[in-house]
């Protein structure tokens, strides 16, 4: 199981290893760029699922 972000549902994830790093990039992200990231959870079982909006 691994972590994406993405600034919006169609665009190119950015990968994270684990939850902790994934809110922090997005923590970031928020500050540098100011629009919401999504934070996706990937599993090669279930499919992927929205966990939260850092915004």
């Amino acid at each position: 199981m691994f972590y994406e972000l993405r600034d919006h549902p169609d665009d190119l994830p950015i990968r994270c290893g684990t939850l902790a790093e994934a809110k922090r990039r997005a923590r970031i992200r928020v500050e540098r760029f100011g629009f919401s990231v999504l934070i996706y959870e990937v599993s090669p079982f279930t499919g992927e699922k929205l966990l939260e909006e850092i915004g």
